[in-house]
C-alpha cells in the first residue's frame, strides 16, 4: 500500500489465512498508535487464498459463502421486508423476484429505497418489481439531487424479533452470487440499540428524503434514462461468469435467457436451472403498460417499437394467460420464425398453420397468412 496518511486507530486485528499476492511493500498496523510502519518483504508471499472452512453465520464475505442464500432464507420467513440499496439491476431482481412474489402473496409488505445516481438503477428492474408485487410494494428513489447514495441494508421483521444485514451487496447478480461482498448480520435480541439505530435511520430516509416511484415517476425516469457504460461492464462480467460455469455463450439480449437459481444444500452455491427466454429491456416496460391497459378494461392495443426490440418475443410473452392465440402476418417466412419464437416461450401449447396448404384450426396457437384469412370461407 502506498498511501502515506494513515488514519487507522483500531485496537483490533483480523487474523486470517489470506496471503496477499506477490512480493513487495507491506504495512503493519500498530494498535493504539494511529500510524503505520513500513517494512520490506523480499520473499514471495504466495498466491491469494481464502480458507475453505472460513464461515460465520453473521459474517457473509462472498467467495464460497454468498449473500444470495441468506437473502432467500430471510425473505421466506419475514413478516415485513425493507431494503435500502444503492441501485437495482435486472440480474439481481430476477434472482429474488419469485421469493418476493411468494412473500407478497402471503400479505407481506415490501419497501425498497434505491438510488438513481448516475443512472445505474435500471428502469427494467423497477418495472419488474412493480408489475410482480403490485400494491404490496412501496418503491422509492432517494431524492437528494447530485448526492451519492451508497448505503446497503436489508431489514427483516419476524414475529418476535428483527434482523438486519448491513454491508456492500446491491441487488445485482454479481453482488449476490459470485462477487466478493461483505455483509454483517445483527438482530434485535443481541444488538437492540444498533438495530434500532439502523431502523430509525431508514425510516427517516423514507419520510424525509424519498420520492415514491409511481407510474408517472417511472415513465419520466425511463424516458430520460441513458444506459451508463458501467452497466455494460457489469453485464459482460456476469455473462462471462455464466459462460465459465456452464460453458455456454451469453444469452441473446433480444430475449434474455436468464436462468432461475436454486441453492444447492450441499455446497450452498446457487445452481442454474434450465433457462427459458424472459422479457428484457423495453419488453418489460411494454408488458407492464399492457397489463395496466387490460386492468382498465381495454381490449385493443398497439405496440410501436424499433427493429431489434424483439416484437415477436414481446407478443409471445404478452400471450401468457391466454390459451388460444392467433398470429397473423403477410409472409410465410415471418410466420415460421414466429412459430419458433412462440414455441420457446409457450412450449406447453400446440402450434399450427392456416395457409394455402394447411388448415390446423384445432391448434392452441395458430399462425395464419393475411391472404388466407382474407378468404370469407375461413373467417
Amino acid at each position: 500500500m502506498e498511501q502515506q496518511d494513515c488514519n487507522l486507530r483500531s485496537k483490533y486485528f483480523f487474523y486470517t489465512d489470506i496471503k496477499p499476492p506477490g512480493a513487495g511493500k507491506a504495512r503493519i498496523a500498530l494498535p493504539g498508535t494511529g500510524c503505520c510502519k513500513q517494512r520490506q518483504k523480499e520473499e514471495d508471499m504466495g498466491t491469494y487464498q481464502i480458507g475453505a472452512n472460513a464461515f460465520n453465520p453473521n459474517c457473509v464475505t462472498g467467495a464460497a459463502d454468498h449473500f444470495y442464500r441468506y437473502l432467500k432464507e430471510a425473505i421466506s420467513g419475514a413478516e415485513q421486508i425493507d431494503m435500502n440499496v444503492s441501485f437495482l439491476m435486472v440480474s439481481g431482481i430476477k434472482l429474488v423476484l419469485d421469493d418476493l412474489k411468494t412473500a407478497a402473496a402471503k400479505g407481506v409488505n415490501i419497501r425498497i429505497l434505491c438510488g438513481n445516481y448516475l443512472n445505474i438503477t435500471q428502469p427494467e428492474a423497477l418495472y419488474l418489481l412493480k408489475g410482480a408485487l403490485g400494491e404490496r410494494l412501496d418503491l422509492r428513489f432517494y431524492n437528494v439531487p447530485n448526492h451519492s447514495f451508497h448505503a446497503k441494508a436489508y431489514f427483516f421483521k419476524y414475529p418476535d424479533y428483527e434482523e438486519v444485514f448491513v454491508g456492500s451487496s446491491n441487488l445485482s447478480k454479481s453482488a449476490l452470487t459470485n462477487g466478493i461482498e461483505w455483509n454483517y448480520r445483527l438482530n434485535s435480541r443481541e444488538h437492540p440499540v444498533d438495530c434500532q439505530f439502523f431502523r430509525q435511520t431508514f425510516e427517516a430516509l423514507l419520510a424525509d428524503h424519498s420520492q415514491i416511484i409511481d407510474d408517472d415517476a417511472l415513465k419520466k425516469y425511463s424516458k430520460q434514462w441513458v444506459r451508463p457504460k458501467i452497466i455494460q461492464q457489469l453485464e459482460e462480467s456476469e455473462d462471462a461468469s455464466e459462460a465459465d460455469s456452464d460453458g455456454s455463450k451469453a444469452p441473446d439480449r433480444v430475449a434474455q435467457g436468464q436462468a432461475d437459481f436454486i441453492v444447492d444444500p450441499v455446497t450452498t452455491n446457487p445452481a442454474p436451472l434450465i433457462a427459458f427466454p424472459q422479457p428484457t429491456g423495453a419488453q418489460v416496460e411494454a408488458l407492464y403498460e399492457l397489463k395496466n391497459f387490460r386492468q382498465e378494461n381495454q381490449d385493443k392495443g398497439l405496440i410501436v417499437a424499433a427493429t431489434g426490440i424483439g416484437k415477436t418475443f414481446l407478443a409471445a410473452f404478452d400471450s401468457k394467460g391466454f390459451k388460444r392465440i392467433l398470429f397473423v402476418a403477410h409472409r410465410e417466412e415471418i410466420l415460421t420464425q414466429a412459430e419458433y419464437t412462440f414455441k420457446r416461450v409457450r412450449y406447453e401449447l400446440s402450434t399450427g398453420h392456416i395457409n394455402g396448404t394447411r388448415k390446423d384450426s384445432d391448434a392452441d396457437i395458430i399462425f395464419a397468412s393475411v391472404q388466407t384469412l382474407g378468404n370469407p370461407a375461413y373467417l
